[in-house]
């Protein structure tokens, strides 16, 4: 790079950093906001879920009063059963003793005399007392037919009440594990707070330290749960090359510094390039800009263990190549922005549901 190209990246690097100060404290108020409108929603849905469970615990209520009620109508048909046979039994006994005293008077003739008095038996209350009996008989097989029938809807609602009673242990159940869910969020809320107030404050002193050195060759932003160190490629690197250029060893010695110094942080290194190939003699050492930007992350990545003692099992090196530009490629300007290395800090070490395609961890 010549002295004057120099001083032209010096001069735009001057001009840009003075506006990043304020990005990251909005970007630090826009981060709570959102945690703070899921806790809300975690709310209402607990909220939903008490009322959920009230609703069918009333529901059980009534169903267990009419369980009771049932109860008490079969006993009342049982006490009318064992009335109804009682009476049914007493008639029979005293139909036996009429017919007993039929005979009796048939035992009292000779030859030729007649076997009953005609004159003396009532066959017609004979003939009704059996028919009465029959039919207190037929009635009784019909209540019976009900009661069983009654007996059926009973074991019918009875189980629906266990299914429902069921249900109710169910929402408990997830009533618990939402309110545990939000325990756990609120303690995650309290714990991103602090590390935003800290880190956020941090990478403010840092940025303000780093303005007149470097410009906007750093930019620092914060998405959600992680801040996001976004260094220029041609400013850490030569055009196709991996190793650091004496303005990058410098800005990463600072860098690492920073980075060495914050608690708890699972870092990864991220390398981006534009959408142009790979080319000539340096296809033999990158044949595709997934090998360059695998390269270029590695080497970063290798700097903050080698120079700045960091935890090696706290940082990766991923290679997007051209898959993630953030400007389009239509431009020589775009294409200076997409060609860039991101280092990544998150609060704890998180599985990632993007797709990686070259990653390195030591």
């Amino acid at each position: 790079m010549s002295s004057k190209n120099f001083l032209q990246t010096g001069i735009l690097i001057m001009c840009g950093m003075s506006l990043v100060g304020c990005v990251s404290q909005r970007s630090h108020e826009q981060a709570l906001q959102e945690l703070q409108a899921s806790q809300e929603t975690n709310t209402q849905e607990i909220e939903r879920l008490q009322q959920a469970v009230q609703e069918k615990q009333q529901e059980v209520v009534q169903l267990q009063q009419a369980k009771n009620d049932l109860e008490q109508a079969v006993e009342v048909q049982d006490q009318i059963k064992e009335q109804q046979l009682a009476t049914v039994k007493k008639e029979l006994e005293n139909l036996y003793s009429q017919v007993m005293g039929i005979a009796n008077r048939q035992g009292g003739g000779g030859p030729g005399t007649k076997i009953f008095d005609t004159d003396s038996i009532d066959y017609d209350d004979i003939n009704r007392a059996f028919q009465q009996v029959r039919a207190t008989l037929d009635a009784q097989v019909a209540d019976f037919s009900q009661l069983r029938e009654q007996n059926q809807l009973l074991e019918q609602e009875l189980s629906g009440l266990e299914a429902r009673l069921k249900e109710v242990e169910r929402l408990k159940q997830e009533l618990a594990q939402v309110r545990e869910a939000r325990e756990i969020q609120e303690a995650q809320l309290a714990k991103v707070k602090h590390e935003v107030q800290t880190v956020g404050g941090e990478i403010d002193r840092i940025t303000k330290a780093l303005e007149e050195k470097f410009g906007k060759s750093l930019m620092v932003t914060q998405h959600h749960d992680r801040l996001v160190l976004t260094m220029l490629g041609q400013v850490l690197f030569e055009s196709g090359e991996a190793e650091l250029t004496p303005l990058g060893l410098k800005i990463m010695k600072q860098v690492g510094q920073v980075l060495a110094s914050l608690p708890e942080k699972y870092i990864q290194v991220e390398g981006h390039t534009d959408n142009n190939p790979i080319y000539g003699q340096l296809q033999k050492r990158y044949p595709t800009n997934w090998e360059l930007s695998t390269a270029r992350a590695t080497t970063v990545l290798r700097y903050l263990i080698e120079q700045t003692g960091m935890d090696r099992n706290q940082l990766s090196a991923t290679g997007y190549a051209d898959t993630r530009p953030v400007q389009t490629n239509d431009s020589e300007e775009g294409r200076a922005q997409n060609r860039r290395v991101e280092i990544v800090l998150y609060p704890e070490r998180l599985v990632q549901d993007n797709k990686i395609v070259a990653t390195h961890t030591p």
